[in-house]
């Protein structure tokens, strides 16, 4: 797609630890942000959902992160970040972007000041929290609240780019129950949360609002039974579909 501006676009949207691009099972393909890929396919501008390092520290990642964004034929790119996805998003435009082709990021219930439950993981000598410190390393290292205090110090927004921020939150009650441990640990800890990430960790730059979902919810993949009084499943392919739509209308 070709801007008001005569800019060459492309929007990529980034996954957090844990994820990937697409998946192939027999008969289906399975993407990280579930079902979104062909429900974006109608749009005149490319829109790319690359696969990074799954566990890896954000160094690594935004490395990986900056060389796909090489190969794309844009003068102007604007990022989605979903969780960690959010962070390689930041480093990769403080550091990565000698062009500076990046014009905005918004990120999606990323712990921009880490998460307490990387905390708990870290150290809980709990069976599921020690395999979940095994299925993470070295990339949950970096998710920790005390991480991200050297990473914001280091780490610096640039003045030419937008950055927008979503959090994330449902009541205790509405938490899947498979999470509703991880989310009452971090109630202790840092208040509202959406059973991964703190709200209070989530805002960064223009904080656009709380989003009523889960941490996996908001991008397809819900755990509990649909309720139209809880609203759930949040709506994950018209929000991302409203934000598309607004990224493409912007022209600064």
């Amino acid at each position: 797609m070709v801007s008001a501006n005569n800019e060459k676009r492309a929007i990529v949207f980034v996954h957090g630890i844990l994820g990937f691009s697409s998946l192939g099972i027999p008969g289906m393909k399975v993407y990280y942000f579930r079902a979104l890929p062909p429900k974006l396919s109608d749009f005149s501008c490319p829109i790319y959902f690359p696969a990074l390092p799954s566990t890896g520290r954000v160094e690594e990642r935004a490395q990986a992160l900056a060389h796909f964004l090489e190969g794309i034929d844009a003068e102007r790119i604007d990022l989605i970040g979903h969780s960690m996805g959010g962070l390689d998003s930041r480093y990769v435009i403080s550091r990565l972007d000698p062009h500076r082709r990046i014009r905005s990021l918004t990120t999606l219930s990323t712990p921009h000041c880490g998460s307490s439950l990387a905390t708990v993981i870290q150290h809980s000598k709990t069976p599921i929290y020690v395999l979940l410190r095994l299925m993470c390393q070295p990339g949950l290292a970096d998710l920790t609240p005390e991480s991200y205090a050297r990473f914001n110090e280091k780490i610096v927004d640039r003045p030419d780019v937008i950055y927008h921020s979503y959090a994330c939150h449902r009541p205790l009650d509405e938490i899947p129950l498979i999470f509703q441990h991880w989310a009452k640990v971090l109630q202790r800890c840092d208040g509202d949360n959406d059973s991964q990430v703190p709200v209070s960790s989530s805002a960064w730059g223009k904080f656009q609002g709380t989003l009523r979902a889960d941490h996996l919810e908001l991008i397809g993949w819900s755990f509990a039974f649909p309720s139209k009084r809880k609203v759930r499943p949040f709506d994950h392919i018209a929000f991302f579909r409203n934000l598309v739509e607004e990224l493409l209308q912007r022209t600064d």
